[in-house]
């Protein structure tokens, strides 16, 4: 009997899990100005050693994308940068699922931005292991 319920537990950790949290925007009006957003969770405690596999991500902009846009999703240990307003990769360092991610907008160009930059929605989904 213990022999099978260490292949279950073994089973169930290698079988991970996701979360998807999200959140509404902000405004910059000005490049070389940061904005970051409001910090994305997981709902609940996560087991210590699971791993990110793999995070997916949805942006949504009142307006199109002003040039010079960067987005990055940033853990209080590394930042990845992204891709496109929505996208998926897969994680090959070490990153804990229960970490508090967010995301963080910036705009290369100097002066007002017409029309600002408006990001109505923040969505990230995490794959872990």
């Amino acid at each position: 009997m213990p022999l099978t319920l260490l292949c279950a537990a073994l089973t169930a950790q290698a079988a991970g899990g996701s979360w998807s949290a999200s959140s509404v925007g902000g405004r910059v009006s000005v490049g070389q100005q940061l904005l970051v957003s409001r910090p994305l969770a997981p709902p609940g405690p996560l087991p210590a050693a699971a791993r990110v596999t793999r995070i997916a991500w949805r942006i949504d902009l009142l307006d199109a994308p002003p040039p010079g846009l960067r987005i990055k999703l940033c853990a209080p240990a590394r930042c990845f940068s992204l891709a496109g307003l929505s996208g998926a990769q897969t994680v090959t360092q070490p990153l804990s699922p229960g970490e508090t991610f967010r995301f963080l907008y910036s705009v290369e160009s100097r002066g007002a931005l017409a029309p600002a930059l408006q990001v109505v929605s923040n969505r990230l989904t995490l794959n872990y292991r």
